[in-house]
Parts: C-alpha cells; sequence; structure tokens
C-alpha cells in the first residue's frame, strides 16, 4: 500500500497537468488550462493541487470532465462544492501520477484549438467594453453559445447565432461583437 500511495506524493513520479485559472458556473467547478492538448485525465485517479507547497490530492466528481477546444479542461472536484470553496485552489499547479496520465491518442498538435478562429482572443462588446477572453465554442444543437471568461473567472455565454462580428484583430487577437442587449446585465442579477 505505502508503494501505491507514494506514486501521488514524489513530484519525480508526477507530471504538471496544468493550471487552475477560472470557475466554471457557481457549484465550485474549476477550470484547468492544460500544458499539453494531448493531456487526458483517468477520472478515477485523484490529482493533486499544489497549495503552500504540499501536494493535496482532489478526487474529480464522476462525468464532470469537459474538454474544450483551446487546451483546456473543465471538472468539478468532489469536495469542492461552491466559488467560494473553489477559491482556495485558483490559480495553483494541478499533477497527476505520470502512471495516471493519459495521452489522447486522436490529438493533433496543429489543429487542437484552430477549430474556431477566435479561440483566446480578447472579446469587446459593440460600446468597446472588454467582456473577457474567448475560451469555446459550446456546439449545442440548435443554440451553440461562445464560452468567455471574465477577468473574475466568471463565465458569459453568448448565442452564437445574435453575436455578429464588427471588427477583428488577429495581430492582437481581439474581436468586437454584438451583444443582444440586456444579455450582460441579465447575467449580474
Amino acid at each position: 500500500m505505502k508503494q501505491k500511495l507514494s506514486k501521488y506524493f514524489d513530484k519525480a513520479k508526477l507530471t504538471k497537468l496544468g493550471s487552475i485559472v477560472a470557475f466554471k458556473g457557481t457549484k465550485g467547478d474549476v477550470v484547468i488550462r492544460l500544458g499539453s492538448p494531448d493531456y487526458d485525465i483517468d477520472e478515477q485517479e485523484p490529482v493533486l493541487v499544489e497549495i503552500d507547497g504540499y501536494l493535496v490530492p482532489f478526487f474529480i466528481q464522476e462525468n464532470s470532465v469537459f474538454f474544450s477546444k483551446n487546451g483546456e479542461l473543465s471538472l468539478k472536484f468532489d469536495t469542492i462544492n461552491s466559488n467560494e470553496e473553489a477559491a482556495r485552489v485558483m490559480k495553483k499547479d494541478v499533477y497527476v501520477s505520470t502512471e495516471d496520465l493519459v495521452m489522447d491518442a486522436d490529438a493533433d498538435d496543429d489543429d487542437w484549438d484552430s477549430d474556431f478562429k477566435y479561440a483566446n482572443y480578447d472579446v469587446f462588446n459593440q460600446d468597446g467594453q472588454l467582456l473577457g477572453k474567448i475560451v469555446d465554442i459550446d456546439d449545442i444543437p440548435g443554440n451553440p453559445l461562445i464560452v468567455i471568461h471574465n477577468s473574475f473567472g466568471e463565465e458569459i455565454l453568448v448565442p452564437l447565432n445574435c453575436a455578429e462580428i464588427l471588427d477583428e484583430n488577429d495581430t492582437i487577437r481581439t474581436v468586437k461583437i454584438t451583444i443582444p442587449e440586456g444579455l450582460i446585465e441579465a447575467l449580474k442579477n
């Protein structure tokens, strides 16, 4: 038993999966920016979050892992149930046992984020206000949504069929879009 547990606490036997960069929703789900687009995880095994120099194991809630096209994944830890609780792991590095790291055989390095041109672009509304960074398209049949993370780690979902591109700058990776009137105010309430 000792030998099996040692794989989780010896940094030489760990691989840095990525870093926790944002909240997703309001129930403590977190977004991890992966170190490689080829990384996948075994949901049955714990991940270790480095908090104050210590590796703290967290188990992943079943069926809570979702990958996005831009090299991030969202998940929910079993013991975290609110964004207030998740704040203690925000901006922390996440490790997995090298034995438990799964490499995605289907990943293609050349187009892992090219399915959506504006992934990782800063997005502004029609009034020039910065909304955040586009992280994904949630391809809901009949209602695809642009997923934006703002500077507070909050997620903003904008219906793709309502957003019209007004301006774009590929050099500095910005895009200006129309946002349906009242959408941002409705999200704040």
